[in-house]
């Protein structure tokens, strides 16, 4: 009897909570007015897309992205080809409000990856980290505006 009710409490407590993931469907109480970007324009476009996506409220803001993507050869077999990857992507960016800049920061994300001998798999795993990586950076441009909001 005794089991019986601490298995049915322990039912409901996990019943009761109301664990909500934080990232999904999340949508911020401000929006952009303007998005300027350099650079990349491939992580470019994927960082506004994503921006604008979350981003919809009162306040209002502009934003400028300057963009760097990097590729390098961490390890190289014992023929000279290359083994492991890294990809850094840098993203520098100015949060402005009525024309003033009111947050500047650098973002730097990265990736270390195997090569793989068919040269469009590999091509493709590359897009999706960039794609992984630049939705990382748009996650943290958007907490760290809402934090001075």
């Amino acid at each position: 009897m005794n089991k019986i009710l601490k298995i049915l409490a322990v039912i409901l407590l996990c019943q009761s909570c109301s664990y909500e993931p934080i990232l999904i469907n999340k949508l911020y109480d401000f929006k952009f007015i303007s998005i300027s970007s350099s650079g990349e324009k491939e992580v470019n476009e994927i960082i506004k897309t994503y921006l604008t996506s979350k981003a919809s409220g009162e306040k209002e803001f502009s934003i400028n992205i300057a963009s760097e993507e990097f590729r390098e050869v961490v390890s190289s077999d014992t023929k000279g080809d290359p083994k492991i990857y890294k990809l850094k992507i840098i993203v520098n960016y100015d949060v402005l409000e009525d024309e003033k800049i009111i947050y500047k920061n650098k973002l730097v994300n990265q990736a270390t990856y195997n090569n793989i001998s068919d040269k469009y798999e590999l091509s493709l795993y590359e897009q999706n980290l960039i794609k992984s990586l630049s939705k990382n950076i748009s996650n943290e441009i958007l907490f760290s505006i809402k934090i001075i909001n």
